[in-house]
């Protein structure tokens, strides 16, 4: 496809759609040390209703890495490489180094659901082994946990982290774009990828791929958009194009009480269009859609970035009220910070953010003392939350509550 006029001055913007594009000042620093507590969690999968993400459909283009290919397949699988490594040496009874045929029984404690036979576990060894030496060393395990096995979100009583293996091998590769899409991409000077669909429609998921086309999370733009609408509406489709234009507005609106994240559910809202001034509907039946988008390109990558408790329940009470419109994956996702952010309250929240802001020397920004306010006692939203949360939730008495007992709890009374 020859390059327009346009896009030809996008050399400089070669990254627009790349990994982190919407990685702005919404986010916590990535720590060094990663790790789960333990803690029991006030969310947990109720017996009766195990939420298991659907099979991992991403796609890497080929500028991206094998390092950030494999960064991406830790957070389908909701287990870092300190994680992966940390049962490497537990699995190596004999601290030699390598695991073999006989220490891959204790891989039964994690996968509880599954039967090591004498038969498996050869099956195992061969798979894993990639070099055939008889053992597996550190890398041939993280290489094969990381596309064939996947976190449930819990531990056993001693502590164990408990895990599931994929009915089928996570893939990574370029084959799932169409070549007129890849051909677009290439156009428009896009660096790097990472798409996932969760689910979603095929028309959410092209619009992915181009989220952050019209204004990233820093403000910069890849292309004038009053230009590129008609194009992108012939090329891709108008209800693609349109959630590419929404979504730098509707990214932008996460922090606010009204916005995309965290207003009612159930009606249109409108939100302040950074793109053009003013302000732009978001349509009931889109806002799903856009949630998703904002999931997957700003909280999702950092979920196993952070093991603080109260940097992941600030992130988990982000979502709480978008919660029951998300998509299982997105909503898998969005568990995973409650789950590890055990211990926390609102209170503590309230006081990390402040006192950032006062190490910082610098005044709170007004969309961040607003944002504030709803972590604030005796009013804000989230304390309500947290006050009522087992007395809405907590149906059947057991001081736990289970997925079920949250969506269907009535939570709307703290968020009016």
């Amino acid at each position: 496809m020859a390059r327009s006029s346009s896009a030809l001055g996008l050399a400089s913007a070669a990254a627009f759609l790349a990994i982190g594009a919407y990685t702005d000042a919404f986010t916590v620093p990535s720590q060094s040390q990663r790790s789960i507590s333990a803690a029991p969690s006030l969310l947990t999968n109720s017996n009766s209703r195990h939420i298991s993400r659907p099979a991992a459909s991403f796609t890497s283009l080929a500028v991206l890495s094998k390092e950030q290919a494999l960064y991406t397949a830790e957070r389908l699988a909701g287990m870092s490489r300190g994680e992966i490594q940390h049962i490497f040496e537990d699995l190596d009874a004999d601290g030699s180094g390598s695991i073999d045929l006989s220490e891959l029984d204790l891989l039964a404690k994690y996968f509880p659901g599954e039967t090591f036979t004498p038969e498996i576990r050869a099956k195992l060894m061969k798979e894993i082994d990639t070099d055939g030496n008889g053992e597996i060393d550190a890398e041939e395990f993280y290489q094969w946990m990381v596309v064939n096995a996947k976190s449930d979100g819990s531990a056993d009583s001693k502590g164990t982290k408990q895990m599931q293996m994929r009915q089928a091998r996570l893939e990574v590769g370029k084959d799932g774009i169409d070549p007129h899409l890849m051909e677009l991409l290439d156009e428009l000077g896009v660096g790097a990828v990472v798409q996932k669909e969760w689910g979603n429609p095929e028309f959410v998921a092209v619009a992915n791929l181009f989220h952050a086309l019209y204004q990233r999370g820093d403000g910069m733009r890849a292309v004038d958009f009053t230009e590129y609408r008609p194009k992108l509406q012939e090329k891709l489709g108008k209800d693609v194009e349109q959630l590419i234009y929404l979504f730098p507005s509707a990214h932008k609106s996460a922090l606010l009480a009204d916005g995309i994240l965290m207003a009612p559910i159930g009606e249109d809202i409108e939100v302040p269009n950074v793109l053009e001034g003013g302000m732009v509907t978001i349509p009931k039946d889109l806002r799903p859609y856009l949630v998703d988008m904002e999931v997957i390109n700003s909280h999702d990558q950092h979920v196993l970035e952070n093991s603080n408790p109260v940097h992941n329940l600030w992130s988990f009470y982000q979502h709480a009220t978008v919660l029951p419109i998300m998509s299982e994956g997105a909503r898998e996702s969005i568990i995973e910070y409650q789950k590890r952010g055990a211990g926390a309250t609102v209170a503590d929240v309230l006081n990390w953010h402040e006192s950032r802001f006062a190490e910082s020397g610098k005044e709170v920004p007004e969309l961040w003392q607003k944002h504030l306010e709803l972590f604030r006692a005796p009013d804000g939203k989230f304390v309500c939350v947290e006050e009522n949360m087992k007395r809405l939730a907590d149906k059947d008495g057991d001081g736990e509550i289970d997925w079920d007992e949250f969506v269907s709890a009535d939570f709307q009374q703290c968020f009016v």
